[in-house]
């Protein structure tokens, strides 16, 4: 599902930014490496956006946008999520425009021709955020809801189930749950 029609994955790198900051301020999810140096920059190449023109302090700049972006995944209802999602909104100079740079054909820009790869993210981030809320209210992104994860996601599927980060966080919440299962059912049988 693409939210905004836009030739990268705003919606997804918003997640990746998101995850890459928890992991560095709390542990990353089980199995799952550290923070790797340049990684912002690797969510930027991994989901479309041209990195090569992003400045050398690229990282403080996405890092301090990633924990804004983390208030909406945070957000619990949909009038906090609003006001998480129009405060990130307030904050980027929205100015759309068709733009047929690197040979890619006209596509949709949100930020104005002269901005940066960091500002066209801020603003493709928020803007996917906005879609994705205003679509969906809160049932459609959130924390993991694996005990011990605080990554979050932001679910696309058709039948909206999605509530882990990842599918290891889905199956160990699963293993753990059968085993408590099957202990209650030895503790009721004794």
């Amino acid at each position: 599902m693409n939210f905004i029609g836009y030739r990268s994955d705003a919606l997804g790198a918003a997640v990746e930014l998101v995850n890459a900051v928890t992991g560095t301020l709390d542990k990353p999810a089980p199995g799952e490496p550290g923070p790797a140096a340049d990684q912002m920059r690797a969510v930027l190449v991994a989901h479309g956006f041209l990195a090569g023109r992003a400045p050398a302090t690229v990282e403080p700049a996405l890092r301090a946008w990633a924990r804004r972006l983390r208030t909406v995944f945070d957000a619990t209802d949909p009038e906090a999520a609003a006001v998480a999602v129009n405060a990130l909104l307030a904050d980027v100079r929205v100015e759309p425009h068709l733009s047929d740079h690197d040979g890619q054909g006209f596509h949709l820009h949100y930020s104005p021709p002269e901005a940066d790869v960091v500002d066209r993210l801020r603003a493709s981030t928020a803007f996917a955020l906005a879609m994705l809320v205003s679509e969906y209210g809160v049932d459609r992104h959130g924390r993991c809801a694996a005990d011990g994860c605080s990554r979050v996601f932001a679910d696309t599927s058709r039948n909206a189930a999605r509530r882990y980060c990842s599918p290891a966080c889905a199956n160990r919440s699963a293993v753990a749950a059968h085993r408590a299962r099957a202990r209650a059912a030895q503790v009721s049988e004794r």
